[in-house]
């Protein structure tokens, strides 16, 4: 909370996520980028360490994991985060957890129109397994 008879100050990593969210619908109901939605989402994604491939659209779940084993362990059970033994909220491990869940989220389900190879069949099974997973 910001000095007496202030706004509460906001909480940077709430920004991010929002952020991150924000994106997530945009990106859901039009497939045109948002300039500004995506160079703060880029910054926010560097901030916690994530690659910035997972903002790409045409990048399948498998090649981030292929290039990123270590994130392998992270999209497992992602949309079921354990409780913290004392109560309180990582912030910072929601903002990854936020970048990771729209990656699966856009892949899966803004798959744009029209006619579909035998390749991009196989990344969205693919990609909607990660999905499975991480329920």
């Amino acid at each position: 909370m910001g000095p007496a008879g202030t706004e509460p100050v906001p909480d940077p990593d709430d920004n991010r996520r929002q952020v991150l969210y924000w994106r997530l619908l945009a990106r859901l109901f039009d497939p045109e980028e948002q300039a500004s939605l995506e160079s703060a989402s880029l910054a926010v994604v560097e901030d916690v360490g994530l690659p910035p491939a997972l903002l790409d659209p045409a990048t399948s779940v498998d090649s981030v994991v292929q290039r990123h084993p270590e994130l392998a362990g992270e999209f497992d059970g992602l949309m079921t985060p354990e409780a913290e033994p004392d109560g309180a909220r990582d912030r910072a491990a929601e903002v990854r957890r936020a970048a990771l869940a729209s990656k699966l989220l856009l892949n899966v389900f803004s798959t744009g129109s029209g006619a579909v190879s035998a390749g991009q069949l196989a990344r969205w099974q693919s990609d909607a397994g990660w999905l499975e997973r991480a329920l």
